[in-house]
């Protein structure tokens, strides 16, 4: 008896022998948001990064096989993606839609679009990029963390570390995926921009291409040139510059967007000088558009096919 108490203790102690035991399994389950086209997927995935439970959507598209390796594109503000009725504006990028139409007549690749949900309380500590943060004057930091980043938090380095070393992996795991950098990308509007240039600046290794929409150049505060002068000296030293990576980069110029059209002219000079030109640069300007996500559907079929061209 004492024999089989034994080996029975030693079964429960060594972990993976039996999954009926312990399982760290990460579980996918369907939406209950409506798509248009392809299936959308919902996970709730612990952060230790964060310390948050973090809310995801996976769309794949129609005709999604394991046989086949999928580029992925990793999205922000998660939960305005697909669904407008479950949005708090009734809008949404529609991506599924646009994705959709632009698989059926063979424009893009067929993806997989990876949509992290935003938090309220601490979006703007969360896509704040953080290193740029040195090259304010004090007054400016203060004035950040007094006025706008959550009482002095801030977590974009440990939100794109949650994207890279947590998301990433059970993305991989779970769907069929071609890991290459020229097949990963990161893409969001507004400070979902801001995040995203910083994230492949940040990880040259993991993200090829950034879509950067309506990008809120000005920073956390409406009119700034502080932040866009920091931005800019953080992109001098460190956009990647190795011949592998592309950049979209829009603006429209109503609402808030038309705060952004002098940085956005600025900006786009920069990644020219930087030697992001020709097929690996994009930067349109759209007249009448606001910052709105009606707008960003109506226009996201650009970087869709920058990022993912055939």
């Amino acid at each position: 008896m004492k024999k089989w108490i034994s080996i029975a203790l030693t079964l429960v102690l060594i972990p993976g022998i039996f999954a009926c035991v312990s399982s760290n399994k990460n579980s996918f389950v369907d939406s209950p948001l409506t798509v248009t086209s392809g299936s959308l997927q919902h996970i709730d995935l612990y952060s230790p990064e964060m310390n948050e439970t973090i809310k995801v959507d996976v769309w794949t598209p129609d005709g999604y096989s394991k046989n086949v390796k999928y580029p992925v594109i990793y999205m922000h503000d998660g939960q305005n993606l697909f669904d407008a009725n479950s949005t708090w504006n009734h809008q949404a990028w529609e991506i599924d839609s646009v994705m959709g139409k632009l698989i059926a007549v063979d424009s893009i690749r067929p993806a997989i679009v990876v949509g992290v949900y935003s938090i309220d309380t601490t979006r703007l500590s969360d896509l704040m990029p953080e290193k740029p943060l040195k090259y304010l004057t004090t007054d400016s930091i203060k004035s950040f963390i007094d006025t706008y980043m959550c009482k002095g938090l801030y977590r974009a380095d440990e939100y794109l570390a949650f994207i890279v070393n947590t998301l990433r992996p059970v993305i991989n795991e779970n769907f069929s995926t071609d890991t290459t950098i020229q097949a990963t990308s990161i893409m969001g509007s507004s400070m979902g921009g801001l995040i995203s240039i910083y994230g492949m600046s940040e990880y040259p290794h993991i993200f090829g291409s950034a879509g950067c929409l309506s990008t809120h150049w000005s920073g956390a505060i409406t009119r700034n040139d502080d932040f866009p002068g920091a931005m800019r000296q953080y992109l001098i030293e460190s956009l990647p510059r190795t011949g592998e990576h592309r950049l979209y980069m829009d603006c429209g110029d109503q609402t808030i967007d038309a705060v952004y059209i002098p940085y956005f002219h600025a900006m786009n000079a920069l990644a020219d000088s930087l030697g992001y030109n020709n097929d690996r640069l994009m930067t349109p300007f759209f007249s009448g558009h606001a910052h709105e996500e009606r707008a960003w559907a109506s226009r996201v079929a650009e970087p869709l096919k920058f990022i993912l061209k055939k």
